[in-house]
């Protein structure tokens, strides 16, 4: 079965925050445990102890017997608990009383029964009235001959079997060991009661030693109840703002999810959408974070298949074209020369004066394939990077005077005029030669072909800031603004009616632009129709 990303995460924080509840509410209920333990178990010591002291007081002859039954009932009105007084032997010497309910009938004391929380401080708030009302009273543990005076006669010793409750105690067994065991030293022991039906702390303090050994001991016998009934409220609690806490994290983490889920969804449909081959489609960034970080390096992922696709289009259409132009030249003076030849083979023509006109033509065409094919291979070689090169220091100026000198009798037979402007003491510049010199050929040869009669053609050369500028200007037909991208294109024809004698190969440029980009140099055009072209590159000296 499936399962959603989104449901995961939610599930996860769930299960989390409900692992971090369950804990943190056991360590807190496990601390509020111990820490009300140990603070009633202090407390029941402590009187435990001051219950010795009033015994060992009565043994001495300092209290009589009365007094001592009126301590010990307090106590056990005051902590809500029962309080014996054993031999070595585990015999009882005295207890506190139960008392009677206002119906005639026996009572347990104050915490002993199983009541309310709120029964219970009542019962502990009227211990001491109760102790007044009941004073010196004896029951079932405990025996007084009081006088009117308030003298009292020896206490009479307990009768076997006056405490049952105590012999009730689960374990009284191992409670009597660890008497034996405890050698005169204080303990307490968590013990179920059955006679009063529920767990209670026993607390055992020795009484004064003679010859290293106890007297007896006091055992304070305290219910748990009233501390149970508390834990459960602090459960109920704690189990409440738990399920709170979960439904507050269910929104929360559904929130969480939902903004985790929406881009990476938003990516998936971005990427099923390049698996289709559309690659226009961007993922929504919606946050500033890994998943963002992620959306944008999609979306730039897109981006450049996209460009990379496109190039590779236009790659693949100048790849065709390309194809197709190198045909059209190679077939079109091949089928003119192979036609020359068969009608003078064949002596279709056979008069000297057509003969010769014929094997111009053939020469001629000859001369044409051989240029369109070293340009090829010349252009490339510079493509690829295998050309043999090796760059030497040049003064740009010097090169271009040269190239003018040469074209001096063409520009004349055909009326156009060229200029110079070359500026004093220009650097030097390392490039190649001979590359360098291919280029002004090129741009000069291409300018003269476009700039008619009267017209003028004028090359600048000029140096600011180490940037070495050349300038190669003329007043001819100008380049159409839609042409202008494309002039650095193989086979690419401004002019589409030119004849092929006059109109060149069409791999003028393209050469052009590969031996700029060797010399890492720029190049600007600026043309306008009917006002002429200007060529611009500037090399770093």
């Amino acid at each position: 079965m499936r399962i959603s990303l989104q449901h995961k995460l939610l599930g996860s924080f769930i299960i989390v925050v409900a692992l971090v509840l369950v804990i943190v509410s056991t360590g807190v209920s496990l601390l509020i445990r111990d820490y009300f333990f140990a603070s009633k178990q202090r407390e029941l010591t402590d009187k435990a102890y001051e219950t010795a002291r009033v015994v060992n007081s009565y043994y001495n002859g300092e209290i009589n017997y009365g007094q001592l039954a009126n301590f010990i009932n307090s106590i056990d009105s005051l902590l809500s608990a029962r309080v014996w007084v054993v031999d070595n032997s585990f015999n009882l010497i005295a207890a506190s009383e139960e008392q009677q309910a206002p119906s005639g009938g026996i009572r347990r004391r104050a915490g002993m029964m199983k009541k309310s929380p709120m029964d219970q401080d009542c019962d502990i708030t009227k211990g001491q009235g109760r102790m007044r009302r009941h004073g010196a009273g004896m029951g079932h543990g405990m025996m007084s001959d009081t006088m009117p005076d308030g003298s009292s006669d020896k206490a009479a010793e307990p009768q076997s079997g006056q405490s049952p409750s105590l012999a009730a105690i689960s374990g009284i067994d191992e409670v009597r060991q660890q008497l034996e065991a405890a050698s005169g030293t204080a303990w307490a022991k968590k013990v179920y009661h059955p006679y009063y039906e529920e767990n209670m702390l026993l607390v055992a303090v020795p009484l004064n030693q003679i010859e290293n050994q106890p007297q007896g001991t006091v055992l304070i016998n305290a219910p748990l109840s009233g501390f149970d009934g508390f834990l459960s409220r602090i459960y109920w609690y704690i189990a409440a703002a738990g399920m709170v806490g979960i439904l507050i994290t269910i929104v929360i983490a559904n929130y969480l999810s939902t903004s985790i889920i929406r881009p990476l969804r938003s990516m998936q449909a971005v990427a099923s959408a390049m698996a289709g081959g559309d690659y226009s489609v961007q993922a929504k960034v919606e946050t500033n974070d890994e998943v963002g970080d992620l959306s944008r390096s999609l979306n730039l992922l897109v981006k450049a298949l996209n460009e990379f696709v496109s190039k590779t289009e236009k790659t693949d259409k100048l790849r065709r074209d390309f194809v197709a132009n190198v045909s059209h030249e190679l077939r079109t003076p091949l089928t003119i020369m192979c036609g020359y030849n068969e009608a003078l083979l064949d002596g279709t023509i056979s008069q000297p004066e057509q003969v010769e006109k014929y094997h111009k033509v053939m020469r001629d065409e000859s001369i044409r394939l051989q240029k369109l094919i070293n340009e090829l291979l010349d252009l490339s070689h510079l493509e690829a990077g295998t050309a043999a090169l090796e760059k030497e220091s040049v003064f740009l100026a010097e090169i271009v005077d040269n190239i003018v000198t040469l074209f001096k009798k063409p520009s004349q037979e055909k009326g156009v005029t060229l200029l110079t402007a070359i500026a004093d003491g220009l650097p030097e510049m390392q490039a190649y030669g001979d590359r360098l010199t291919q280029l002004v050929l090129i741009l000069l040869d291409n300018a003269l072909k476009f700039t008619p009669a009267g017209g003028t053609i004028t090359l600048s050369v000029g140096a600011v800031n180490n940037i070495l500028t050349l300038s190669i200007a003329d007043t001819g037909s100008g380049i159409p603004p839609e042409d202008l991208p494309y002039i650095w294109e193989r086979f690419y024809k401004v002019d589409k009616s030119r004849t092929r004698v006059t109109g060149g190969t069409g791999l003028g440029l393209a050469i052009a632009k590969e031996i700029i980009n060797l010399h890492g140099a720029t190049v600007d055009v600026a043309s306008e129709l009917g006002k002429g072209t200007v060529f611009t590159i500037q090399f770093n000296v």
